[in-house]
């Protein structure tokens, strides 16, 4: 499956669905609840959770992931995820294996 992609590119670019459906992901968890305009639901509070490591368990912001992508990515089956905090790089590295349920193709992803 090919779609049109417009974020961060300068042009509309053709994109495969492996690449388009790294970059939904990544818009999930980058965006909090209430900052779509039309759709105030959609998001992760992964934000919210980063600034708040020292309360907030890892398995926490895990299940937020999981709950969200599942929400609003529902063409990928997450099999595994996996949460790391570098404190001294002062990172939070996420680690997901999903399957795309179109063409059951394995998606591996790590984010920042």
């Amino acid at each position: 499956m090919k779609g049109l992609s417009f974020y961060d590119e300068i042009f509309l670019t053709i994109k495969e669905d492996e690449e388009i459906l790294k970059e939904n992901i990544t818009r999930i968890l980058l965006t909090s609840p209430g900052e779509r305009v039309n759709n105030p639901l959609f998001g992760s509070n992964l934000r919210n959770f980063l600034f708040d490591l020292g309360v907030v368990m890892r398995e926490e912001v895990e299940s937020d992931i999981i709950s969200s992508i599942t929400k609003w990515e529902p063409r990928v089956l997450i099999n595994s995820i996996t949460t790391e905090e570098r404190p001294t790089e002062n990172t939070f590295v996420i680690h997901l294996e999903c399957t795309n349920k179109d063409t059951l193709e394995e998606l591996r992803l790590i984010r920042f």
